[in-house]
């Protein structure tokens, strides 16, 4: 099969020759040692050794006003490494949104520092950034090398970027107190989120990615009652839009932590895929059960615990009762939960790969394994 036919199989809840595989937000550091193993300069190759189908693809935009500005590139291993920003100083820059993080001291994470609107009770004079996209039809002559794979891009989900322009405290505070901040605020990000992923669409790609967080290992960082009243009614219409100017185009949608409580709300919100069920917190083959049948799961493959920390054999373990207990009946997409850790073994992260290619999956063509 291929990865577009691999790919409707399982959405349709039907098993596949064998599950779709995705390496979600590689680490440069991953990418160099596996480039090495495989003897090859090009991620490319490494990502068809591994059996990837799907390709995530940036949507190339310009922010005219801060592309005045940048003084200089973000170099090394953190996040965001290779693009340009406002330099602050060696270690702290200022992305286009006006938020200020800081690299850590071992280069390797970024620690948000401040935003724009951090202290503020209301939006005053504050809109998102002046951006310029190109057109749909540019867009997909970018697609057109990854065109025999699943497009993946991604847009920010509004309550991440929310929490970084007023700091997390301050935010989470103006959902209690300061409600018609919130709801104006909100107003421009979806809009701002909803253009982005409707040219996505419009221009091609498979899959349109909301990412970002909305729990902790512990549950929510704020009450389903509070998704369910700023987010609900937006992120439905965003849905809408982008199936609206794109009927075959599937919604992802991502939060790490224990985010059980909302999954009602984002079935009703027309998610189709949900990464990455993060097994630390929650039980995936319960997940499957209970939701199984309205979302196509995405993930599950530890790496909190089992990939950096464990064997090879807790690895190929781990991901055969994956396969066994999420992947029958399709509706699952095999990947590592977010980001492999930068130190973890090489020997764990093929192990990963090599077992979703070598499962004999006729033992899944009938329900359970």
């Amino acid at each position: 099969m291929t990865p577009h036919e691999r790919f409707a199989f399982t959405l349709a809840h039907q098993v596949p020759d064998r599950l779709p595989i995705d390496f979600i937000w590689p680490r440069s550091e991953t990418l160099q040692a596996l480039r090495e193993h495989y003897q090859t300069d090009s991620q490319e190759k490494v990502f068809r050794r591994l059996g990837v189908d799907f390709r995530w693809i940036p949507v190339p935009v310009t922010y005219p006003d801060f592309a005045r500005r940048v003084n200089g590139r973000l170099e090394g291993d953190a996040p965001g490494a290779g693009k340009e920003y406002i330099f602050h100083d060696e270690r702290t820059f200022e992305d286009p949104w006006g938020i200020v993080f800081r690299v850590g001291e071992d280069g390797k994470y970024l620690q948000w520092r401040n935003g724009p609107l951090h202290g503020e009770d209301s939006l005053r004079d504050w809109f998102p950034p002046s951006v310029v996209y190109p057109s749909a039809e540019e867009v997909a002559r970018h697609l057109v090398p990854w065109r025999n794979f699943v497009t993946v891009t991604e847009i920010e989900f509004p309550f991440k970027l929310a929490w970084h322009l007023c700091g997390l405290e301050d935010f989470l505070l103006s959902m209690i107190a300061n409600p018609g901040m919130v709801e104006a605020l909100y107003d421009r990000l979806y809009a701002f989120q909803t253009a982005k992923a409707v040219l996505a669409a419009r221009a091609g790609f498979d899959v349109i990615a909301v990412v970002g967080d909305v729990a902790g290992q512990l549950g929510m960082m704020f009450s389903p009652d509070l998704f369910t009243r700023y987010d609900v009614p937006r992120l439905t219409e965003l849905v809408g839009r982008v199936k609206q100017s794109s009927p075959r185009a599937k919604v992802l949608y991502h939060s790490d932590g224990n985010m059980e409580d909302i999954i009602p709300a984002l079935i009703h919100c027309g998610i189709d895929i949900l990464n990455p069920i993060q097994s630390a917190c929650m039980d995936p083959a319960a997940i499957k059960r209970k939701h199984g049948a309205r979302l196509t799961l995405h993930g599950t493959i530890s790496v909190q615990d089992t990939v950096p920390d464990g064997t090879v054999e807790d690895v190929r373990n781990e991901v055969m009762t994956r396969i066994r207990t999420v992947g029958y009946d399709g509706g699952f997409i095999i990947s590592p939960e977010n980001s492999i850790p930068y130190d973890a073994p090489l020997a764990n992260v093929l192990a990963l790969f090599e077992t979703a290619l070598q499962f004999d999956y006729t033992t899944l063509r009938n329900g359970r394994a």
